[in-house]
């Protein structure tokens, strides 16, 4: 295969990071270019150390900036920050940047996505969660472009939840006591983990795999998890005691991480004054009431885990290869670049 060079656009996120340094290591990249606002920052700056990896400064809603980044381009993975956009802003700007990357004279083109639920679960809106519906919309159109061999290709690759957030957003709290306790409003719900480390290869497998990747939407997990599974499996494995304790929505936002911008809007600062905008209470009281949902109804967040295996046989399956692999102990680590601190 000859040397080709990829565009990844959210290179210096959570989920960037781990893709770029994926494609970094392997033979067939020429170059891995990174849009980033600010090559001055610590993650922008340490992806620069990587091999073949050079920075472009521009910002992902801007056409010229976008087409400066295309040019010249074989390959893009891109994954657009729904909190800083909108459900609206990232619904225009996932479209456009396709469009310029077709224009650009693109070969594949992977759209980082997250499940598209609304119309089996009739658009409901108490499950609407923000950062979902952008992302999925965009899906949904994409899914509608045939795919051409003398066009750009386009595959997908749905995420999760990651399970690097039990460090930080999800950290469990330690009473007195020594108790563990993992406090979240989930109820008998189920949550499709996944873990950043693996995303690097799927992204690599669709990529090195056109004749199978092209128009398919690669929905990544390590595992379906409940929280008394995960309590249980965080005692298993750390010899520490923990509990996983069902709490309401009015203590997440009130007591809990999200309490000083409960009411902050996700997009835009200057447009915090559109009402469609949902805020931090909105969006995730619905995030957790779908996958409370999920735990009554496993189609709508469904995944092929024979088929990962088979792709990635190597993947971490289980939360408790996880918390091995990265000897977990529930202290706080950095994860989201957005994360309130």
């Amino acid at each position: 295969m000859s040397s080709q060079s990829v565009l990844v656009i959210g290179g210096s996120g959570a989920q960037g990071m781990p893709v770029v340094r994926e494609l970094s290591q392997q033979p067939q990249y020429s170059e891995i270019r990174v849009l980033t606002r600010n090559s001055t920052s610590e993650n922008s700056q340490y992806l620069a150390t990587l091999p073949k990896v050079s920075l472009y400064v521009g910002q992902t809603d801007n056409e010229e900036d976008l087409k400066g980044a295309f040019a010249g381009i074989d390959l893009a993975h891109v994954n657009l920050n729904s909190f800083a956009l909108g459900i609206k802003n990232e619904l225009y700007w996932g479209i456009r940047i396709y469009e310029i990357a077709v224009q650009a004279g693109v070969k594949h083109f992977i759209w980082s996505s997250l499940d598209r639920f609304m119309a089996d679960t009739n658009y409901d809106d108490e499950i609407r969660v923000g950062h979902y519906y952008g992302k999925a919309y965009v899906e949904q159109w994409l899914s509608a472009i045939p795919q051409r061999k003398d066009s750009t290709r386009w595959s997908i690759l749905t995420t999760g939840p990651y399970i690097e957030m039990l460090s930080e957003l999800l950290r469990p709290r330690q009473r007195d006591d020594g108790m563990y306790v993992f406090e979240v409003p989930l109820g008998n719900g189920l949550v499709p983990f996944v873990h950043l480390e693996d995303l690097g290869h799927y992204v690599h497998w669709i990529f090195s795999n056109p004749d199978q990747s092209a128009g398919l939407n690669v929905k990544v997990a390590m595992e379906h998890v409940s929280y008394e599974y995960l309590a249980a499996t965080f005692t298993k494995v750390t010899g520490r005691p923990a509990i996983y304790r069902n709490i309401s929505f009015d203590e997440l936002f009130t007591a809990g991480p999200l309490s000083g911008i409960a009411e902050v809007k996700l997009g835009p600062e200057k447009y915090r004054d559109d009402p469609t905008l949902l805020s931090y209470r909105q969006n995730f009281t619905a995030w957790w009431k779908l996958y409370q949902r999920a735990g009554e109804d496993r189609s709508i967040l469904k995944r092929d885990y024979d088929f990962l295996d088979r792709i990635f046989p190597e993947r971490v399956r289980t939360v408790e290869d996880w918390m091995r692999k990265v000897d977990y102990t529930g202290a706080s680590r950095s994860v989201l670049k957005s994360y309130p601190r």
